[in-house]
């Protein structure tokens, strides 16, 4: 890197950004802003100058003049000559307390911050609002990909009936090749590591914390107001095994991690993170590797799908970048901001009522009349079954393995059902669950 856009003499009118982090999105914003610097000063209308950028490690070697950085993050938020926050820090600690801080500086901000945005979001737009500031995010969830913004205006018009994303780029890339190579978790897992998909520590991908952020907010634009994080049911991908893909693909499904959220009424939805058998022949099958997408039906637009890489120093960049671009040209014509808030209030639906299809995979003692008994104990609680699968695992054990696809039933009947069936001395063990879509 070079200090191209390091403080210089100016008697023009310039953008002064400051950014909070230089990690990877930080990095990338700088180079973006560095290479494309003609371009973008031609389409805000004015330059943009970076003043400063707040940084953890001083000690840390970096290829730009030392002046430019600093660890007093807060001298940063309360630089008047500031015009806006570049907030690349994540988590909400300290990065909450400075946002709020930078807006109450009579900042603009642009953040990257997921978490953040899911759980303060409400509140924090809200500020940015009343005080004529702009609050943009649209790299907190789909990096690259432009979601936020279609969301907020060219979608506004309508109802959304149903949303569903692949929304993050590592579990997406496990997935796939534990469906091309017939491969375990836990092998994709360490190779992804390895490859630097993956962190060290997996948690906030496998377990579905990240699409569970994601879909909080898309479904706080879509619906007005704020989806609480602890009302989206989670749950992650480490219970997938190579035989669930191999039944998923011989039943023509394949199995991604989506982020699901529909209207119950109009004050409550239902919203979810989990495994998710759907058909070959559906739009999201197809979005392999590291790439992201989310699938939108609309009372009037129908269905739409965007596409693209959701992660990554380069796309989330893109995505800050196109931010600063539009506050910039706010700025630039002396506008109000243009933040776009939502409220509180709104109602997450139990997991239990969701009114789905299900995939169940059994190990149960090879005898007559075991179908029977099992299709039985179903029946008590209104699940009846669509498709099956089956073969012996263990003739010298009598072990046989069976998979069913029920037809759409309510999930806290299907659980009760599960119960049940668990305690027969016909089942040896329940492999796995998994919802279905399509």
């Amino acid at each position: 890197m070079t200090a191209d856009l390091a403080p210089k003499p100016s008697t023009t009118r310039v953008l002064r950004v400051a950014l909070l982090g230089f990690g990877t999105v930080g990095t990338g914003a700088y180079r973006m802003l560095q290479d494309n610097h003609e371009a973008i000063t031609r389409k805000i209308g004015s330059p943009v100058e970076i003043v400063k950028i707040g940084i953890k490690d001083a000690s840390k070697v970096r290829d730009l003049p030392a002046e430019l950085f600093t660890t007093d993050l807060n001298s940063i938020v309360d630089d008047p000559n500031v015009d806006v926050v570049l907030e690349l820090i994540g988590g909400t600690d300290p990065a909450g307390a400075l946002v709020e801080r930078a807006i109450k500086n009579g900042k603009h901000v642009v953040t990257a911050n997921k978490e953040l945005m899911a759980k303060e979001g409400s509140r924090l737009v809200h500020l940015a609002k009343d005080r004529g500031l702009d609050l943009h995010y649209e790299a907190a969830v789909g990096g690259g990909i432009p979601l936020v913004q279609p969301l907020k205006h060219q979608l506004a018009g309508n109802d959304v009936i149903k949303m569903m994303g692949i929304l993050n780029g590592t579990t997406n890339y496990i997935l796939t090749k534990m469906s091309r190579e017939g491969a375990d978790f836990a092998d994709v897992l360490a190779e992804a590591q390895a490859k630097g998909y993956a962190e060290a520590d997996p948690t906030n991908d496998v377990d579905g914390f990240d699409a569970t952020y994601k879909i909080s907010i898309l479904a706080s634009i879509a619906f007005g107001k704020q989806v609480p994080v602890a009302g989206v049911y989670r749950e992650g991908i480490r219970n997938l095994t190579k035989d669930d893909f191999h039944y998923a693909d011989v039943l023509g499904y394949t199995i991604k991690l989506l982020g699901i959220v529909q209207p119950v009424n109009e004050n409550r939805v239902l919203a979810r993170v989990h495994p998710t058998l759907i058909p070959k022949n559906h739009p999201l099958a197809a979005v392999n590797d590291v790439y992201n997408a989310l699938w939108v039906h609309g009372d009037f637009v129908g269905d739409l799908m965007f596409s693209g890489r959701g992660a990554g120093s380069d796309p989330t960049a893109s995505a800050v970048v196109g931010d600063l671009i539009d506050v910039g040209r706010n700025v630039a014509i002396g506008g109000q901001g243009s933040a776009i808030p939502w409220d509180l209030g709104i109602e997450t639906e139990p997991i239990g009522s969701l009114e789905t299809e299900y995939y169940l995979r059994l190990i149960v003692k090879d005898r007559p009349k075991v179908l029977g008994q099992i299709a039985l104990i179903m029946g008590e609680y209104d699940v009846s079954l669509a498709a099956m699968e089956m073969r012996v695992i263990d003739p010298v054990a009598g072990l046989g393995e069976i998979v069913f696809l029920t037809h759409k039933c309510r999930e806290e009947n299907f659980r009760k059902a599960l119960a049940d069936i668990e305690k027969s001395d016909i089942v040896d063990r329940v492999c796995n669950w998994i919802r279905v879509e399509g």
